[in-house]
C-alpha cells in the first residue's frame, strides 16, 4: 500500500486558503496597529511628564526664593520695629561713646 498525493487544485480550495490568509493577516494587522497606536501614545505621554517635570520643577524653585525672601522681608520688618521702640544696634558719633547694643530700662 503506498501513499499517494493528488494534485488536482478546486476554487473552492484556493478561496478558502486565500479567505483563511487574509483573515490572519488583517488579525495580525490590527493587533500590531492597536500595539503600536498605544506605543506612540505612550511615547507622547513620557514626553508631556517630562515636560511638566521641568515645569513643575522650576515652580519650586521659585517658591522657595519667595519663601526665602518672605522670611528675610519678616526679619527686616522686626528689625525695624525694635529699631522704632528704642531697642537694637545703634551706633552714634565716637566722641559720644555710644556703639553697641541700647536697651530702655
Amino acid at each position: 500500500m503506498g501513499l499517494t498525493f493528488e494534485w488536482t487544485v478546486k476554487l473552492g480550495d484556493i478561496l478558502t486558503m486565500g479567505g483563511a490568509i487574509m483573515v490572519a493577516a488583517a488579525f495580525l494587522y490590527n493587533r500590531g496597529g492597536k500595539e503600536a497606536g498605544d506605543q506612540m501614545t505612550l511615547r507622547a505621554l513620557s514626553k508631556e511628564f517630562g515636560k511638566m517635570q521641568t515645569e513643575f520643577k522650576a515652580f519650586s524653585e521659585t517658591l522657595q526664593k519667595i519663601a526665602v525672601q518672605e522670611t528675610k522681608i519678616e526679619l527686616l520688618m522686626k528689625w525695624y520695629d525694635e529699631l522704632r521702640h528704642g531697642e537694637g544696634f545703634i551706633q552714634g558719633p565716637r566722641r559720644a561713646n555710644v556703639d553697641g547694643m541700647y536697651k530702655r530700662d
